[in-house]
């Protein structure tokens, strides 16, 4: 019997880490995909097994394909991949998927680009940002933006809407 467990060695469900081996698999469109040293991936599940597979780590690596990694693989998990770790509230801790999913995680770390490079970095940086995020977006959410205070303001600011 399959028991779920919320950390083993070290490592909790939630918690973003970083390749340390090649990674292949299927995507949801049945296309085989392969990652290499240093893709990202999220801890979806720990488990306990049976027989000698023992502890197993259920991935999702890019976002894009779900691997597991157990015992039987030659775990410990750390021959595999490793903690991401971030100070971001001024005290080191694993990165997670509530860091993930806090839009000032990335506010956040274009401002400090900024601040320990050149200035101009930060405005580059949440550029980049919005373009990434814009190119996720339905057309349908896309408009729903136009509609948002936030957006309205911008564009009536820079004299694209007139009041």
């Amino acid at each position: 019997m399959n028991t779920e467990l919320q950390e083993a060695f070290g490592f909790k469900t939630g918690e973003v880490v970083q390749m340390l081996v090649e990674t292949s698999g299927l995507d949801a469109d049945d296309n085989e995909l392969t990652f290499p040293v240093g893709a990202l991936a999220i801890i979806d599940r720990i488990e306990r097994l049976g027989d000698r597979q023992g502890i197993a780590f259920t991935l999702a690596i890019e976002g894009k394909i779900v691997n597991v990694f157990d015992e039987g693989d030659g775990l410990p998990a750390k021959a595999f991949f490793y903690q991401i770790m971030t100070d971001k509230d001024d005290a080191e801790r694993p990165f997670t998927l509530s860091d993930v999913s806090d839009v000032d995680t990335y506010t956040h770390a274009a401002f400090v680009h900024g601040e320990v490079s050149e200035g101009d970095h930060e405005v580059g940086d949440l550029q980049d940002l919005l373009r990434a995020a814009w190119g996720l977006m339905t057309e349908e959410q896309r408009i729903d933006f136009l509609f948002t205070d936030e957006a309205k303001a911008v564009l009536s600011a820079a004299g694209i809407l007139k009041d």
